[in-house]
């Protein structure tokens, strides 16, 4: 990485802000150290990325409704049942 800096400045909603930075200073972070460690994981592991977001949305939908999609007591038998096919 470079010796560059750049400030960065935006806006948000004043109850947003303040629910974040109870959340993290509760684990003894400042605001803008955990935003740029969150950054600088976003970039290491590209996370979150749309596959990701697209599997957190399924199962918050078959959570809201359990008839979507199948219930496994263990891994072993989703498996099973997923290598039978």
């Amino acid at each position: 990485m470079s010796n560059k800096t750049v400030t960065c400045s935006f806006s948000m909603d004043r109850d947003t802000y303040n629910a974040y930075k109870s959340i993290i200073s509760g684990y003894g972070e400042n605001v803008k150290g955990n935003l740029v460690r969150y950054m600088k994981s976003v970039i290491e592991y590209e996370t979150p990325n749309a596959e990701t977001i697209q599997a957190i949305k399924e199962v918050a939908r078959m959570k809201e409704n359990p008839s979507i999609g199948k219930e496994y007591n263990n891994a072993d038998d989703m498996m099973k049942e997923l290598l039978d096919v």
